[in-house]
């Protein structure tokens, strides 16, 4: 009786033991499918946000390439306009003198004739003073309207030039700050699949049979190419971060 109790014992433990097996089995393909569907959602997740980025990178060009395109033609009209005053201040100038001369060769030409019957000594004099004086004048206005205008240009040059560096500056903000992203994110990804890689050898570990090795060897080989890829975008990016920064500044 006690050989027999012995025995149904055993069978007994034997039966707990394959059920706690079959658990266990049943348990890790639970979780590798569930790791698999996890990486499955990971990767279209990354797939659909690359090809946000993508569309956003082409959106965000052609507005850059619109402002720019747009700037050039208002740069172009202000300079025109500035052109135009300026071409008008040379025109009334001219005008100007052309009058004052066609007016002091007249007064010269009427009191050289009474000249020529008085001949007054003092009123020759008094002429010529007034002549040296108004066209001394008419230089001068000349000089000043030309010079007013070249620095109103300059005025609006240096204003358009600083709100172009000022645009500059926060778009090189902007791309950095976006640059800065896409870094961490490729180094949370790859943290992740490291995670996800030291997972699947503790399962390979404890696999009991060749076929569950088997599929966690495919799920390793899956995470390394996952993590190839990962690792070649986060090189690229770096790549356009030393570009566009200097070697003191890796996130400039």
């Amino acid at each position: 009786m006690a050989q027999s109790d012995k025995r149904e014992n055993s069978v007994l433990f034997s039966l707990r033991e394959l059920r706690s097996i079959e658990e266990t089995r049943v348990k890790e393909e639970e979780d590798a499918e569930k790791s698999a569907e996890e990486a499955r959602i990971r990767a279209r997740m990354d797939d659909e946000r690359r090809v946000r980025e993508a569309d956003e990178a082409k959106t965000h060009a052609a507005e850059q390439a619109a402002r720019r395109d747009s700037e050039t033609r208002e740069q172009r009209v202000r300079e025109d306009a500035v052109r135009v005053q300026e071409a008008e201040a040379r025109a009334r100038a001219d005008h100007q003198a052309s009058l004052e001369a066609h007016r002091l060769q007249q007064e010269m030409e009427i009191r050289k004739t009474e000249a020529s019957k008085k001949r007054p000594v003092a009123l020759v004099v008094a002429m010529l003073v007034l002549a040296a004086i108004t066209v001394g004048a008419v230089l001068f206005y000349v000089q000043r309207s030309n010079e007013k205008a070249l620095a109103d240009r300059k005025a609006q040059d240096a204003k358009v030039q600083s709100e172009k560096d000022r645009d500059i500056a926060a778009q090189k903000i902007k791309e950095t700050a976006e640059l800065k992203a896409q870094v961490d994110g490729l180094i949370s990804a790859l943290s992740d699949l490291d995670n996800q890689m030291k997972e699947s050898e503790r399962q390979l570990g404890a696999a009991s049979s060749q076929a569950d090795r088997d599929k966690v060897a495919a799920r390793q080989a899956e995470i390394r190419r996952q993590q190839r890829e990962a690792q070649a975008r986060l090189d690229k990016v770096k790549a356009g971060v030393k570009l566009r920064c200097p070697p003191d500044q890796p996130l400039c």
